[in-house]
């Protein structure tokens, strides 16, 4: 019987001792285990981001032509698609009219006066002309090459004597 009086005693004890104990870490985040984290004791990394792949090379686009012979207005375009990694770079010849595309590449605008056409490729806006192919630099006159004015004749060398 000694045993059931001490008993209560006991339990009182153990009930003022757990009340006094104070657990920093539940008061603040209400989560037990935010210590372990904070620690790092695995020595765990934060994660890396991915890395981003390099943009894909534009297909290269060169205005071979336009013309408006079957009342439209249409643009001979000389495409040459980048290598990828088991196929060899290829080049494709088509005829587009406005709003057509091929692939990446949709006619915007064709303009027969001034032999220009613009074109969206890939997403990025391009004028094409006949002698470079390519958008030229600002403040440069717009003119196709058959319309271009002819370099001067160098003066003829003088005769040789002997």
């Amino acid at each position: 019987m000694r045993h059931y009086r001490s008993l209560p005693i006991w339990f009182m004890g153990m009930l003022v001792l757990s009340l006094g104990a104070r657990f920093p870490d539940m008061e603040a985040s209400g989560h037990p285990y935010t210590s372990v984290a904070a620690r790092n004791v695995f020595h765990l990394l934060p994660p890396t981001p991915a890395p981003v792949p390099p943009p894909a090379p534009l297909p290269k686009v060169t205005l071979v032509g336009i013309t408006t012979i079957p009342h439209e207005k249409r643009a001979f375009l000389k495409v040459q698609f980048p290598a990828q990694p088991p196929a060899p770079p290829r080049e494709v010849s088509c005829v587009l009219t406005l709003g057509q595309r091929e692939g990446a590449i949709e006619v915007l605008a064709i303009d027969e006066t001034a032999g220009t056409v613009t074109v969206n490729n890939s997403g990025t806006e391009m004028v094409l002309h006949f002698a470079t192919g390519a958008s030229p630099p600002q403040g440069a006159p717009l003119y196709s090459a058959s319309r271009a004015p002819l370099p001067p004749n160098p003066p003829p060398p003088p005769p040789i004597r002997p």
